[in-house]
């Protein structure tokens, strides 16, 4: 017989008033579950059922002893019409409270839609609404029986259905994939499909359950998986492997159904049938052999009765709730004792500092974590209605400290404790550093002498006694790394300023040695100086500088200058590099450069607002006829003026008849200047799609900024910086220029000189200047008057050329700038002069320069006192430089200059 179900669609309100999610410890949620599946008389379900009121009977009485197997659906029009069925197609179970593993607790109703069948006509009784998919359940009569069993219904509590009607929440579906006889499966599917059909419509949460599993038949199983895995029932309906009869996978379905109906994001895990029968299995053994082991313990007398020797039933499970609880204590015992390990490192890392806090107070010190920047990463909140303590869990993937266990008494208990960390390190590092200051102090710490041998002086002293053995060790030993560098810097020192005393060791062939007799001379000469005392434990140190500076006076190379990584000469080349110009570069293409023997000189003037027009006619201006003399020699000058967008043909630098030598780039305000920059950019970039990649093909610029009187100071200031970084970048000449005071010859004079389009030639006169590494000056500031020459250009990585007047005769002047130890390289250069730099403030400069000064032959020398502030004045201020300017001015090498 077909079970008639109901197609209508009902708008529910559940009847109890809890609308929100409960937890442990809150208001019980309350759910009304429908059980539904196949009925009807044994040509639809066969011999037996599908095992409905089995599987709600365990769920209600998980107990052993109150599980019945024995469930009867056939009945008298007395039994059918009497208080229990009261004329409906369906049984009230009652109600039971089950808590999920993540503590919540519900209570679930339970309603059994079954069809009841007449012993009489073996067919589906007619009476209430019939359906196996029914939202609504009523009953005129509210007594019935709980967990009831028709047919030993007496034996049951009596239970009230609350006003007599209840609401359904969700469904559990049950499909029996074991083997019954008179039912085939293609009928069982045909039945399961159509309820799950009605019950996706009632938009309600459902769950498929298979029962009786313990009998599986493997094809059933299959039909029942392809049954849910249909496209209509796919990701929307979970399945759960149940066995009424093992009590397996029984309690998992309804709380799955319950965590659907809540909307959790928490969901219980569901298990195999195969896997939970193990974990089932499992439980029971070792319940078993627990047991057993009590018995074995407990019961020695064999007369010994039941109800003697054991609390019974309800006394175990009062002691097996109490051992949970226990164990559950333990647990949050266990995982805040976690989290108060993970404390001090989080307070740590949020509060490093004693002095980071205003207020010690545990509750502002709460306010201040919350509001610290990085909370987030530490410290998460729980929602209002889920307590910190129920996400506790092995499955919890949560690292970071509830934000809520910091009002327990631990936490407070470890920031006091931090508190003081943080007080005791505090007066720790004073300690360290009063213990530091007290070792600088004492004169009886010298290099190499081990703490043991002076300890006795500190004995008694707060800052000594209250540090421990490895900080005094290790504070000591820091001091002592500082005492030997500075005691070797000395040393070197004064082997620098005996210059002269090595001097002739220069000279030594490759093949030569020096005996223990040189070493012998200059130890005799060294010996008395307190910086060769002052390591006196350290002599093996003191040998192997010694040896070493022997080493660099014999073979100088910059790697092993005592000043290095600041050798002057890696200096040097860096400020020459960055401050001087590269007309070579510029002269790499031959399309542009042009001979001597060329006097055309074609002119590119880059500007906007009639800038280039302007320039173009101030040129013009002193000329005759367009000529214009260089260097005695006369240039005819032709012009191309652009100040329109470069990348446009008829804006090209270069065309077919005009082939220009040198650029002229002018600006006078922002717009002008941003007009340049683009405009230079620009042909940058198209320069790299072509075969040339040199800047703008090699054509020589120069940067002209002409000052416009309409701006105020501080954008002059700012226009010329701007300018002065973009030639930089260019490495090309940056003219400024103020109209008011300079003349136009001098304007169209100097303009042309930068350009340095002639080919260059062999300078006219070739000096070395030479300075000593490590020199407490600026090098740049000693360049800075032949770098800022307004004819100065880079001729190699270490020299300059000046082009200026000596007399009457225009001069090219080139300057190699080296270390004195460098200069040695130049030495097959023909050099018509030296200037020799030394500072006022260190004796091994004048040292250097006077043992330099010995070797060089009969040529003109300048000697250069740097006090690198108060100029001549330093002699009056300080001593030391009062006797080297004094030193300086008596030596008979040539003359001398201060700056």
């Amino acid at each position: 017989m077909r079970i008639p179900y109901d197609h209508n669609g009902f708008s529910l309100r559940r009847s109890d008033p809890v609308t929100t999610m409960a937890r442990k410890g809150d208001t019980i949620r309350s759910i009304n579950v429908a059980v539904v599946g196949l009925s009807g008389v044994e040509k639809d379900k066969g011999h037996a059922g599908v095992g409905k009121s089995c599987f709600c009977n365990r769920f209600m009485r998980p107990h052993a002893e109150d599980y019945n197997v024995d469930h009867i659906s056939v009945l008298s029009q007395t039994d059918f019409s009497g208080r229990v069925v009261n004329n409906d197609h369906f049984l009230y179970w009652g109600e039971i409270i089950k808590t999920s593993e993540e503590g919540v607790d519900y209570q679930f109703s339970l309603i059994e839609q079954t069809e009841f069948i007449d012993d009489a006509s073996f067919q589906p009784f007619k009476g209430g609404q019939n359906g196996a998919v029914r939202q609504k359940m009523r009953r005129d009569e509210t007594n019935f029986r709980r967990e009831t069993h028709l047919g030993i219904e007496k034996e049951y509590e009596q239970k009230v259905l609350p006003d007599g009607k209840l609401n359904v929440d969700g469904f559990l579906c049950v499909f029996d994939v074991s083997v019954v006889p008179s039912r085939s499966i293609e009928k069982q599917v045909e039945f399961v499909s159509a309820i799950l059909n009605n019950l996706i419509k009632t938009k309600k949460p459902i769950v498929y359950v298979t029962t009786k599993n313990d009998e599986a038949n493997e094809g059933y199983v299959r039909e029942a998986h392809k049954l849910i895995q249909r496209n209509e029932f796919k990701n929307s309906i979970p399945m759960v492997e149940s066995s009424a009869h093992d009590n397996v996978n029984i309690d998992i379905g309804f709380m799955l159904l319950a965590q659907m109906i809540d909307k959790t994001k928490v969901r219980s895990k569901v298990l195999s049938y195969t896997e939970a029968a193990l974990v089932r299995k499992e439980i029971m053994d070792a319940a078993s052999d627990a047991f057993m082991r009590l018995i074995r313990v407990h019961v020695t007398d064999c007369h010994a009765m039941w109800s003697q020797t054991l609390f019974g039933l309800d006394g175990t499970q009062r002691l097996f709730r109490r051992h949970i609880k226990k164990l559950k204590d333990e647990q949050l015992a266990k995982q805040v004792a976690h989290y108060m390990d993970m404390l001090p490192d989080v307070l740590h890392e949020l509060v490093p500092g004693f002095n980071t806090l205003t207020d010690t107070d545990w509750t502002s010190i709460q306010q201040y974590l919350k509001s610290h920047p990085n909370f987030s990463q530490y410290f998460f909140e729980r929602p209002e209605d889920l307590p910190w303590s129920e996400c506790l869990g092995e499955d919890n993937e949560e690292t970071r400290i509830p934000f809520d266990v910091l009002d327990t008494s631990e936490a407070e208990t470890v920031f006091k404790n931090h508190i003081n960390v943080l007080q005791q390190e505090q007066k720790r590092l004073e300690w360290k550093k009063q213990f530091k200051q007290l070792l600088e102090d004492t004169g009886y710490v010298t290099p190499g002498k081990h703490l043991s041998g002076v300890r006795v002086l500190f004995m008694g002293r707060e800052c000594f006694e209250a540090l421990s053995e490895h900080d005094c060790q290790q504070i000591y030993d820091a001091h002592q790394r500082e005492l030997i560098e500075n005691a070797k810097h000395n040393f070197q020192e004064l082997l620098l300023e005996h210059a002269d005393l090595f001097y002739h060791f220069k000279s030594i062939a490759p093949t030569g040695t020096i005996t223990q007799d040189d070493i012998k001379e200059i130890t005799d000469v060294l010996q008395d100086d307190f910086r060769y005392k002052i390591l006196d434990r350290l002599d093996q140190d003191r040998k192997l500088t010694l040896f070493q500076h022997l080493g660099f006076i014999h073979y100088p190379i910059r790697e092993h200058c005592p000043a290095f990584p600041n050798c002057q000469d890696a200096l040097i080349e860096r400020i020459l590099a960055t401050k001087a110009h590269r007309p070579t570069s510029w002269n790499h293409s031959n399309q542009w450069l042009m001979s001597s023997d060329n006097n055309q000189l074609n002119l590119l003037i880059l500007g906007l607002n009639n800038l280039a027009e302007n320039l173009a006619a101030k040129i013009r201006a002193q000329c005759d006829d367009d000529e214009y003399e260089i260097e005695c020699q006369f240039y005819s000058l032709d012009y191309r003026i652009i100040n329109g967008d470069v990348s446009l043909p008829h804006n090209s630098f270069r065309t077919s008849d005009f082939v220009p030598h040198g650029s002229f780039c002018v600006y006078s305000n922002a717009e002008s200047f941003e007009y340049i920059r683009e405009s230079l950019e620009k042909k940058l970039l198209s320069n790299l799609e072509q075969d040339d990649k040199l800047p703008f093909q090699g054509l020589p610029i120069v940067l002209m900024f002409l000052h416009d009187s309409a701006i105020d100071e501080k954008e002059v200031l700012r226009l010329k910086e701007d300018g002065q970084n973009l030639a930089d970048s260019l490495q090309c000449p940056f003219m400024d220029v103020c109209l008011d005071q300079v003349t136009e010859d001098q304007l169209v004079s100097d303009a042309l000189h930068q350009l340095s389009v002639i080919e260059c030639i062999e300078p006219d006169i070739r000096i070395i200047m030479c300075m000593f590494c490590g020199d407490p000056y600026s090098v740049e500031n000693v360049l800075a008057p032949l770098l800022s020459h307004q004819f100065c250009f880079l001729s190699s990585a270490h020299s300059i050329i000046l082009e200026t007047f000596l007399g009457d005769s225009k001069r090219k002047v080139e300057v190699i700038v080296s270390s004195f130890h460098g200069a040695n390289a130049f030495r097959d250069e023909l050099v018509h002069g030296f200037i020799l730099v030394y500072s006022t403030k260190r004796k091994a400069s004048l040292a250097t320069l006077n043992a330099f000064s010995m070797n060089i032959p009969n040529l003109p020398i300048q000697i250069l006192a740097v006090t690198d502030s108060g100029g001549a004045t330093a002699f009056f201020n300080d001593d030391l430089s009062q006797i080297l300017i004094t030193e300086g001015i008596l030596l008979p090498i040539g003359c001398m200059h201060i700056s």
